[in-house]
């Protein structure tokens, strides 16, 4: 009962896959962007705390 894929059924997935993939490596980036952006601030605020104690 199980379908026989073809070679076109083959290339439609790797090429939605290979989209996917794509989508989440400019996630990622933006992930690390975001994160990048967030040390800064949190060093910005640790050095501000430490000119107050």
């Amino acid at each position: 009962m199980s379908k026989q894929l073809t070679k076109s059924d083959l290339e439609q997935i790797i090429s939605l896959q290979q989209e996917s993939l794509q989508a989440m490596q400019k996630v990622l980036g933006s992930l690390r962007n975001q994160n990048e952006s967030l040390e800064r601030s949190n060093q910005k605020l640790r050095k501000r705390i430490s000119e107050y104690e």
